[in-house]
């Protein structure tokens, strides 16, 4: 009975808070807060990829809404548990899922969290209203007969099956320990240096990401490593183990006034490859500029030498836009090419790629 009138009163403190704020709900006291908010994202995007098979120039229309649901209960101690969820309602229909976690610790000291989540960013691009490259990312997938512009995210989280943190934070010192666990065949598409990989056979990893960083006023630099801790989890259908991969990253940030600049470096051991990385990118007030370099060397049967991609980007941000507090038009444009000098001519095509993106987003 205590409990149910504890749940009625809250729903009806949520409710009102709605009805006052145009959608956002908040319930905030010594003993914890509830909140309800979200943003909704809308892109009107244009690109002329001279992949694309039939040469024509690409037209299309994007975008989710977001909603966050986000709690926390706190004790005299300091302690405390914390939830939240933000499912994704895409323009497309589909329904996916951003982050969705549970935590518990100390304010201001440590925490333990699990669920799905993304951890310390340690290769920042800055203001990306647009950002594709000739070839893959490592936040998703790693194509075979595409160029590889890893960038340390490959353990950084929001994998289909689960993850675990510790963070602690020792005064301008900050400690994090990321580990993932589960399937994570799904990095790799259908070959790895031209040899199909075998998904059916895939076995659970174990991906481990400690970071440090350092904070000095106007400056903070991390270093980090991610590797994957279990033989032959994900191997190709010759049975060469192609999940023995260890990353190493270094990011640098200096923030004053209205200038924030990044400055990344990511390198990939890969299993006969390797991946290097260098960003650096710039935003003052409301416009921002970045430049992305991956190299990549490949020492296979299937192809021997370099790969290079260059990747430049800028956007703009349009902020309380008809005098609306939160709602923004963003600007972003993109070109990057990629340069192909192995003795594989029938691999990675040297694409230049143009995107150009109008962004509607606003945030309740």
């Amino acid at each position: 009975m205590k409990s149910t009138f504890k749940l009625s009163l809250a729903a009806v403190l949520v409710s009102s808070a709605m009805a006052a704020n145009a959608g956002i709900a908040i319930v905030d006291n010594e003993d914890g807060n509830f909140s309800v908010g979200g943003n909704v994202e809308l892109n009107f995007n244009y690109q002329d990829r001279e992949s694309n098979e039939n040469g024509d120039a690409e037209f299309n229309q994007d975008g989710r809404v977001l909603i966050e649901f986000a709690g926390e209960k706190y004790a005299t101690s300091g302690h405390y548990v914390g939830v939240k969820a933000q499912p994704l309602f895409e323009s497309t229909g589909n329904v996916a899922l951003d982050d969705a976690y549970f935590e518990f610790g100390k304010k201001d000291s440590w925490a333990i969290k699990a669920g799905r989540f993304e951890a310390y960013d340690m290769f920042p691009v800055g203001l990306d209203v647009f950002l594709e490259y000739s070839g893959d990312t490592s936040n998703e997938l790693y194509t075979g007969d595409s160029a590889y512009v890893y960038q340390m995210k490959e353990a950084r989280g929001r994998g289909s099956d689960g993850q675990l943190m510790y963070n602690q934070s020792f005064g301008n010192l900050y400690l994090e320990i990321g580990t993932m666990i589960g399937d994570r065949s799904d990095l790799f598409s259908d070959t790895y240096h031209g040899t199909a990989v075998d998904h059916d056979n895939a076995k659970d990893s174990f991906l481990v990401r400690p970071v440090v960083a350092y904070n000095m006023g106007d400056f903070t630099v991390a270093a980090s490593v991610e590797t994957n801790l279990i033989s032959d989890a994900i191997v190709d259908v010759n049975g060469k183990d192609i999940s023995d991969r260890t990353g190493y990253g270094l990011t640098g940030n200096w923030n004053h006034g209205s200038w924030n600049v990044n400055a990344n470096f990511a390198y990939l051991d890969a299993v006969d490859e390797t991946n290097a990385s260098v960003g650096l990118n710039a935003l003052y007030n409301n416009f921002g500029l970045g430049y992305v370099y991956g190299a990549n060397e490949y020492d296979s049967t299937w192809a021997q030498g370099d790969v290079k991609v260059n990747t430049g980007y800028a956007s703009y941000e349009f902020q309380n836009v008809l005098e609306v507090e939160d709602f923004s038009i963003l600007l972003g444009t993109y070109y990057t090419t990629v340069e192909n000098k192995t003795n594989n001519v029938s691999a990675f095509s040297e694409d230049d790629d143009f995107g150009a993106r109008v962004r509607l987003y606003y945030e309740f």
